[in-house]
């Protein structure tokens, strides 16, 4: 009986020595120690627009997909999160108010900087006819002002407000025909302490009047740092050559999603004449429907007038220029706006335009705000 109570006495001894020199080791090495979970923020994303569209106009349908956030952690390390968010929605209906789009979680005290999401379609509906709509860019990455996350309930709020353009034309018939392309401009701020409401997808809001002024400011450091510092506009028989500089004066890098050009062009209509199957072209110039506004999609340094390709179609490819702090550069196109037609055997363009020379012409700059410049058109012949 005495051996049985010295093996039990032995037996919690060695356990508590044991545990002993496990909390010793562990207070020794914390590496060993899990991590601790750090605490997690819902985090929304919310989108308000208003957009400035044509007379007319009662819808503007946006698709979206692969939606994601740039997230740098507490630690610096950083990474793309995506966000299982995809649908289309309203943007005329999104008039000061907001719509949460997307919803996940995010660390604590981390930092969202930058929204992406990719827009696969858009549409609009004027005077009770859907239009096709054409992007500039079909990819959009926005930088986020003030990007701290430090509250269990927060949200990121884009404001993405377009213009849609709406280009009037003559096609090989002589028939009005319409083209619409959304020229973006769009920027992001962090809004921390939002309700429960704002977590769930399709939430619509009143837009608070704090946040408004928030996004203002933002689209005016843009306008106060981003400048046009000279612009040229060159006509040469039906060759138009523009030429842009910009100067980023800011101490961050702002983004341009591209501009359009304004004013009253001169058209030549070249008109299909059928004598069998090859067919001749005949030109002609005449004073109809011209129009009044050209969009320029930015690729690197390169300008592309988006007006029409060889399916009597806008273009549909662009991206953004990346205007870093202190940086200079110069944007240009040279080469001849025309509309082209996907008629068979014809392939000069149904019209072709040119500014008018001598003319005053309002370059309006496009990307996390604006800005306008005034440019006369010159003779190059």
């Amino acid at each position: 009986m005495m051996t049985k109570k010295s093996t039990i006495g032995y037996g919690g001894a060695a356990v508590a020595i044991a545990v002993l020199i496990i909390a010793v080791a562990l207070f020794a090495n914390p590496s060993t120690l899990p991590p601790p979970v750090a605490a997690q923020s819902t985090f929304a994303v919310m989108l308000t627009d208003p957009p400035v569209v044509p007379a007319g106009t009662t819808q503007l349908n946006l698709t979206y997909t692969d939606l994601s956030i740039h997230v740098i952690y507490p630690d610096q390390t950083s990474a793309w999160i995506p966000i299982e968010a995809s649908g289309t929605v309203n943007l005329f209906s999104l008039v000061n108010v907001s719509q949460t789009i997307a919803a996940t979680t995010v660390p604590m005290n981390s930092t969202v900087d930058k929204v992406q999401f990719n827009i696969s379609a858009v549409n609009a509906v004027v005077n009770s006819q859907t239009y096709n709509v054409t992007m500039l860019s079909n990819t959009f990455v926005v930088n986020v002002e003030n990007a701290k996350v430090n509250q269990t309930l927060s949200g990121v709020l884009v404001d993405f407000n377009p213009t849609l353009v709406q280009i009037q034309a003559n096609d090989v018939n002589d028939s009005t025909v319409y083209y619409y392309v959304l020229v973006p401009s769009a920027n992001a701020v962090i809004i921390n302490g939002v309700s429960q409401d704002h977590a769930k997808v399709g939430t619509i809001v009143q837009l608070e009047e704090n946040n408004r002024v928030r996004l203002a400011k933002v689209q005016q450091q843009f306008n106060r740092n981003v400048t046009i510092d000279s612009a040229s506009l060159g006509v040469n028989g039906n060759t138009t050559s523009l030429s842009v500089t910009l100067t980023n004066n800011g101490d961050v890098a702002f983004k341009i999603f591209g501009l359009t050009l304004n004013g009253e062009f001169n058209t030549t209509h070249t008109k299909p004449i059928d004598q069998g199957l090859r067919g001749r072209m005949e030109n002609y110039i005449e004073n109809r429907i011209n129009p009044d506004t050209i969009p320029f999609m930015i690729s690197d340094t390169s300008l592309t007038p988006l007006f029409g390709d060889g399916n009597g179609n806008p273009a549909n490819t662009g991206s953004a220029l990346v205007l870093q702090p202190g940086e200079t550069t110069t944007v240009s196109f040279s080469g001849v706006i025309a509309l082209h037609t996907g008629i068979p055997h014809f392939q000069n363009p149904v019209m072709t335009i040119v500014p008018n020379v001598g003319s005053d012409y309002t370059i309006r700059l496009l990307g996390e705000g604006y800005q306008t410049y005034t440019v006369t058109a010159q003779s190059e012949s």
